[in-house]
């Protein structure tokens, strides 16, 4: 007849509790993203349709509208990405310390203050007034350097939270996280210098919001060279 162990069924069993935790912290993730989606799509709401459309400037009546989807828009598409990259990331993850855990929890109230800053450009932003639009940008740049602190964390200053044998990946996931937190935060500081700089120049604004497009490609180009062959888009 076999012999028990007890010393070794309570490392199974602490093991199992450890992953249970584990896989509790990466749902209770998963729901902050799904909430602070659902949350900004809650704030697009329909104007005011009169009785009678004659001479009704159609376009004048559905712009705010269409600029809260279009924010919106942009807002799922930046949160879909911050979740993709989340879950790469905590794809390479073995356990967890507290550490990690306030790291998250500083990036998760990063992603769920979304809708309170999406809606502060509809229909807030005035002439000498762009501090909505500031606070929206400051908001993408904290989700962008607080996941480039949990990647720090776990990969320079906590090496043992992640699984062996993949040194290629992590590289690329910190990289990526690297130059995405640096790009953001270079252009939440260009428009804040652009208006003290060019008082006079408020549609300048715009032309800085332009670059966006062009950080981010770049941001892209520069850690391609990074990426394992193996690994998805």
């Amino acid at each position: 007849m076999a012999q028990k162990h007890p010393h070794g069924d309570t490392q199974s069993h602490s093991q199992l509790e450890k992953e249970f935790e584990l896989e509790r912290m990466i749902l209770f993730s998963d729901a902050v993203f799904a909430i602070a989606i659902t949350l900004m799509v809650i704030e697009i709401k329909w104007p005011e349709i009169p009785d009678n459309l004659k001479g009704v400037d159609l376009y004048r009546l559905f712009r705010p509208t269409i600029l809260q989807f279009i924010v919106f828009v942009l807002s799922f598409f930046y949160i879909g990405r911050a979740w993709s990259q989340h879950l790469r990331l905590f794809r390479l993850l073995r356990t967890y310390d507290q550490g990690l855990i306030n790291r998250n929890l500083r990036f998760l109230f990063f992603v769920v203050t979304f809708p309170f800053t999406a809606a502060g450009l509809f229909g807030h932003i005035k002439t000498g007034f762009i501090f909505p639009l500031n606070l929206y940008m400051f908001n993408v740049a904290a989700v962008a350097i607080a996941h480039f602190q949990i990647c720090r964390y776990m990969f320079r200053k906590k090496p043992g939270l992640s699984i062996r044998g993949e040194a290629a990946e992590e590289k690329y996931i910190y990289m990526r996280a690297q130059y995405s937190a640096v790009a953001v935060s270079a252009l939440f500081l260009l428009l804040v210098l652009v208006p003290i700089v060019f008082p006079d120049k408020p549609g300048y604004i715009g032309y800085a919001a332009l670059l966006i497009p062009l950080v981010v490609s770049y941001s892209n180009r520069k850690t391609r060279k990074y990426k394992p062959t193996t690994t998805a888009s």
